[in-house]
C-alpha cells in the first residue's frame, strides 16, 4: 500500500502518550513485506508465535520500556479470558487501517467509488489476486457498477470451470461464453450461481443472458444457459439462409433480426479465437444443445446449404455426401469437400484426401480418351494438364495418410473410395495413357528417326542450350528424381519472392530413365558410350561420381565447380561466397527423392520426401543468389512413377531374352539384341545420345520386370510420360521486383445483403505458377465515411492450379451492430500493403427485415 506502515505506527504511539504495546492483526499476511523490511529504530517490532506465555514474559521483562509494535499473523482472538495477554490487550490498542481509503488511493480511484469499493471489499476486492485480475476494470475511467459485475463474475467463472482461464476481465462475450462453458458442469454450474447470488451479479448475467438470445427471462440458470445453447447452435447453423423450410422442425428458434443474429456470430467468433476457453464452441453445443439435429436440418434444407457453421455431424455428413460424389459429380464433391479444407485436424486433412480425389476424377471425365495419336501432342498434354493427375494422387496419399493417423472414424468413412480412386488412378489414367503413348512413342521412332519436340527440349542439349552461352554467374541444382509436376509445385514457392522471374519448360529425358544415363547427358558431351556394364563414359572417361562430373565440366569450363548438395548444406554466406569465388558455372548435386525411393525399406517414404525436396531446392536457390549467383537452373536425370499399394503379380513380367546385356532394372533393359515382342523395343540412338546400337526394352504399359530384392512401388528407367518428361526450371534474381501480384475479381453478382452477412466469391485471375506472385488481401464492409462495419477477413491468394475453379476463395462478412442504421455499405478489398488503393469496390444494399424501435 501506498501509506507507509511504520509511519502509521510511530502516529499511534505519538498520539497516545504512554502506549506500551501496539496489537496489529494480519490474517492475511498483506503486511508480511513490510514486517520484514522494518527499520524503526525507536519502535521494535515483535511478531507473535504460538508460545504467548513466553512473549507475555518478554514483553514484561525484556522489553519492559520499550515501545513494541506486536504484529499476529492470524486473526484476532473473540475470546481474550483465557489468553496470557489479556491484560496487555486491555492496556494497549489496535492498530486498524482503513482499508478501503487505502485501497481506492493506491487505485487512484476517486471518492465516488467509494461506496461501490466498499460493498465489495470484504472477500472480494481485499485480495490482491482479485484486484490483479481486475485491474483494467479498477481504473477512475472504466470503473462502474456493471463494469465490476463484469470482471467479478469472469473472475469466479475462471475460478469455478475447468474451461475457463481468464488472466485478466475479458470482454463481455467471452463471460457469456463461459456461463456457457460451466453449464456443461452441473455440479460446478450450481456452485457459480450461489456465488453470483451472493455477490449480486445474476441479475446482470441472467438479463443479458436472456436479451442476447431472446430468451423471454432474465433469470440465471442452467436451464436459461441451455435455452441460449439451442438458440445459437440454431441460428449460427442457418445465419446465411434467408428463407426458413416447412418442413423445418425448430423454426421458433430462429431470431428474425440479422444483425441481433449478427451478435450470436461475433460471439461465436470471439469463442473461437480466445485462447482462454479451454472448450470449444461445437463441444458446448453439442453437449448443451443435443436437441438441435443438424442432421435433420439437412434434411430439411438439403446437402447443398451452405450453413453458417458446421458442427461435427455436419462435417461428416459432408464428408459422405463429398465421398459418394466423386466418381459421377467429381465437381460437386470438390465443392462440398472445400468447406472443410479450412478446418483443423484430421477433418482438414479428409476433406483434402477428397478434394484431390476429386481433382483426379474430374481430370479424367474432362478426358475420356487418352490416346492423343502424335507424341508432341501427348508431351503438350501432360505437361500442361495431365501432370495434374499425378499431383493430386500424390497430395490425395499425403492427406489419407494424415487422416488415417489422426482419425479411425474418419479413416474409415474415407477408406473405400480412397481404395477405389488408387485402383482408378493406375487403371484408368497410368495404364492406358502410357499405353498409347509408347506405342505412339514405338512407331515414331520405329521409322529410324529420332523423337523431336518443339514443346520439350532434349536431355542431351541441356548445357548447350541452357549454359554454353549464358554469359552470367550459373549455378545448376540437379535433383536425383525431380519428377515434372513436383517442380511445378516448387514454382509456386519461388514465385512468392516478387524478385525472382521463375520459368519452367518440359524437357525428355534420355531412355533409359536411370541415373546414370541422365546424369551423363547434363553433362558437356558429343557422344556418350556404355561400358560393359552400363556404365555411362564421355571421352572414355565416366561419368559417375562427383569429381568425374567436374572433370568433365572442366574440359568445357575449366573454372567450373561441381559439388554435392550435403556437402554445402549449412555454410554461412561468407563460407559460400568464398568457395564459389572465382567459379562462374557450379553444378550441385541434390539427391532426396532417388535416395528415399530407390531402397525398398524406405520407398514408402517418398511422398514426404518429396515435401521436404520443395522445402530445400526452395532455400538452396535462396542461398545461391545470396552467394552471388543471380540466375539458378534446377532439373533433374529422370521422373519416376510411384503406387501407393502393392504391384499385383500382373504388374510384373519375366525380363526379355537378350544378348549382349549392358544395363538390367526393374523398368528396363539395355542390350545389343532383344529378343521377342514382349512389351515395346527402341534404337537407343532414337532416345538418347548413346553413339551405340544398342536396344532399349522397357514393360507392357507400367509393368515391372521380375527383379529379386528391386522395389516396385517406386520406380523409373522406363519409358512413361511421368519417367521421361522432366522440368528445366530457370530463376533469375533481379535487384528489385519484378513479378507481378496476381489479380483479385468479385464473382458474385447478387448485391444485396439480406442475412445480415455477405456471402461472395473471389476469383485469383492468374495462377502463381504462371510467373506471377501471391497477393494477401483483406476485406471488410464499410459505411458511407468509410468506417468498417464487418469484421476484417484476410485471405492469401496463392493458388497455383491453371484451372479457374481451384483458384476461387470463398468471402463470409458479417456486419456489426454499426449496421444497424445503414440501407447500404461497400465492400472493399485492399492488397495488405497499400490500404489507400481498393482492388475491389461495391456497393451493396442492406434489407433490414426488422423495424427497430429506440
Amino acid at each position: 500500500m501506498s501509506h507507509d506502515l511504520e509511519k502509521r505506527v510511530a502516529e499511534q504511539f505519538e498520539k497516545h502518550g504512554g502506549l506500551q504495546v501496539l496489537f496489529f492483526f494480519d490474517p492475511e499476511e498483506e503486511k508480511r513485506e513490510a514486517i520484514q523490511g522494518w527499520d524503526q529504530g525507536e519502535i521494535q517490532c515483535v511478531e507473535a508465535g504460538a508460545d504467548l506465555f513466553s512473549l507475555k514474559y518478554r514483553l514484561e521483562q525484556e522489553l519492559s520500556g520499550e515501545k513494541v509494535f506486536l504484529y499476529f499473523p492470524c486473526p484476532k482472538p473473540t475470546d481474550w479470558s483465557d489468553n496470557p495477554l489479556a491484560d496487555l490487550w486491555v492496556a494497549g490498542r489496535e492498530l486498524q487501517i482503513d482499508e478501503v481509503a487505502e485501497l481506492m488511493e493506491d487505485l487512484g480511484l476517486s471518492a465516488g467509488h467509494r461506496e461501490l469499493i466498499q460493498r465489495y471489499h470484504d472477500g472480494e476486492l481485499e485480495h490482491k489476486n482479485r484486484r490483479s485480475f481486475l485491474g483494467p476494470v479498477l481504473r477512475d475511467e472504466k470503473l462502474s457498477e456493471e463494469n465490476l459485475k463484469w470482471g467479478l463474475a469472469a473472475y469466479h467463472a475462471k475460478e469455478t470451470f475447468e474451461g475457463v482461464s481468464f488472466r485478466s476481465v475479458p470482454r463481455e462475450d467471452l463471460v457469456l461464453a463461459a456461463v456457457m462453458i460451466g453449464a456443461t458442469e452441473e455440479e460446478a454450474f450450481e456452485e457459480f450461481v450461489k456465488r453470483c447470488d451472493t455477490l449480486d451479479l445474476a441479475g446482470l448475467l441472467g438479463r443479458r443472458l436472456g436479451q442476447r438470445f431472446q430468451l423471454g427471462t432474465t433469470g440465471l440458470s442452467r436451464e436459461a444457459a441451455q435455452k441460449a445453447a439451442q438458440t445459437m447452435k440454431y441460428n449460427l447453423l442457418l445465419r446465411l439462409v434467408e428463407e426458413l423450410a416447412e418442413n423445418d422442425p425448430y423454426r421458433d428458434l430462429r431470431i428474425e433480426d440479422p444483425l441481433a443474429r449478427n451478435q450470436i456470430t461475433s460471439l461465436a467468433n470471439a469463442w473461437r479465437d480466445s485462447g482462454a476457453l479451454g472448450q470449444s464452441l461445437e463441444d458446448t453445443l453439442g453437449a448443451l444443445a443435443p436437441e438441435v439435429d443438424e442432421t435433420r436440418l439437412a434434411g430439411a434444407y438439403g446437402p447443398d446449404t451452405t450453413f453458417g457453421y458446421l458442427t461435427p455431424a455436419l462435417r461428416q455428413r459432408r464428408l459422405e455426401k463429398a465421398t459418394g460424389a466423386l466418381a459421377g459429380q467429381p465437381s460437386r464433391a470438390r465443392r462440398i469437400a472445400d468447406d472443410l479444407r479450412d478446418e483443423e485436424g484430421p477433418v482438414a486433412a479428409a476433406a483434402e484426401a477428397v478434394w484431390q480425389m476429386g481433382t483426379f476424377y474430374r481430370l479424367a471425365s474432362d478426358h475420356p480418351t487418352l490416346d492423343f495419336g502424335d507424341t508432341e501432342t501427348f508431351i503438350e498434354r501432360y505437361a500442361s494438364e495431365l501432370y495434374r493427375a499425378d499431383t493430386a494422387y500424390r497430395r490425395a496419399v499425403a492427406a489419407y495418410r494424415e487422416t488415417r493417423r489422426r482419425s479411425a472414424r474418419l479413416h474409415g468413412l474415407i477408406e473405400s473410395a480412397f481404395e477405389q480412386f488408387l485402383t482408378d488412378y493406375h487403371e484408368d489414367f497410368v495404364h492406358p495413357l502410357n499405353t498409347a503413348w509408347q506405342q505412339a512413342l514405338e512407331e515414331e521412332v520405329g521409322t529410324g528417326g529420332g523423337l523431336g519436340s518443339r514443346v520439350a527440349g532434349k536431355q542431351g542439349q541441356f548445357h548447350a542450350e541452357h549454359i554454353g552461352s549464358a554469359g552470367q554467374k550459373t549455378a545448376v541444382i540437379v535433383s536425383d528424381a525431380l519428377r515434372y509436376e513436383v517442380a511445378k509445385e516448387l514454382v509456386g514457392k519461388l514465385s512468392e519472392d516478387a524478385r525472382k522471374q521463375v520459368e519452367l519448360s518440359p524437357t525428355l529425358a534420355a531412355l533409359p530413365t536411370v541415373t546414370p544415363v541422365g546424369m551423363a547427358h547434363l553433362l558437356p558431351h558429343t557422344s556418350i558410350t556404355l561400358g560393359e556394364e552400363g556404365r555411362p563414359e564421355i571421352d572414355g572417361r565416366s561419368t559417375s561420381g562427383t569429381r568425374n562430373r567436374k572433370q568433365i565440366l572442366q574440359g568445357s569450363d575449366p573454372d567450373a565447380q561441381a559439388v554435392r548438395f550435403g556437402d554445402i548444406r549449412g555454410l554461412s554466406m561468407e563460407e559460400g561466397r568464398e568457395l564459389f569465388k572465382g567459379h562462374p558455372l557450379a553444378y550441385i548435386y541434390h539427391d532426396r527423392i532417388d535416395a528415399t525411393g530407390d531402397d525398398r525399406s524406405t520407398e514408402a517414404e517418398v511422398i514426404p520426401g518429396i515435401e521436404k525436396t520443395i522445402e530445400e531446392l526452395n532455400g538452396l536457390v535462396q542461398t545461391l543468389n545470396n552467394w552471388n549467383f543471380r540466375r539458378v537452373l534446377i532439373t533433374a536425370d529422370h521422373g519416376f512413377l510411384y503406387a501407393e499399394n502393392d504391384i499385383p503379380d500382373s504388374m510384373t513380367e519375366p525380363f526379355p531374352e537378350t544378348d549382349g546385356t549392358r544395363l538390367q532394372k526393374s523398368r528396363s533393359v539395355v542390350a545389343e539384341q532383344v529378343d521377342g515382342d514382349h512389351g515395346y523395343r527402341f534404337p537407343i540412338q532414337a532416345l538418347s545420345d548413346v553413339g551405340e546400337d544398342l536396344t532399349v526394352a522397357v514393360p507392357r504399359a507400367v509393368n515391372r520386370y521380375r527383379l529379386r530384392g528391386a522395389g516396385k512401388r517406386f520406380v523409373h528407367g522406363g519409358a512413361s510420360l511421368q519417367e521421361m518428361i522432366v522440368p528445366t526450371l530457370e530463376v533469375k534474381k533481379a535487384r528489385e521486383d519484378v513479378a507481378e501480384k496476381v489479380g483479385v475479381r468479385l464473382l458474385s453478382g447478387d448485391r444485396t445483403i439480406k442475412t445480415g452477412a455477405l456471402t461472395a466469391k473471389l476469383l485469383q485471375t492468374e495462377s502463381v505458377a504462371s510467373g506471377r506472385q501471391p497477393r494477401t488481401v483483406r476485406a471488410a464492409l464499410y459505411d458511407g465515411d468509410g468506417n468498417a462495419v464487418s469484421e476484417e477477413e484476410v485471405i492469401t491468394l496463392d493458388a497455383q492450379s491453371e484451372d479457374p475453379t481451384d483458384r476461387q476463395e470463398k468471402l463470409v462478412l458479417t456486419l456489426g451492430p454499426e449496421a444497424n442504421e445503414l440501407t447500404f455499405c461497400r465492400l472493399k478489398i485492399f492488397d495488405t500493403e497499400d490500404r489507400l488503393n481498393p482492388l475491389v469496390d461495391q456497393k451493396y444494399s442492406i434489407q433490414q427485415l426488422i423495424e427497430r424501435d429506440f
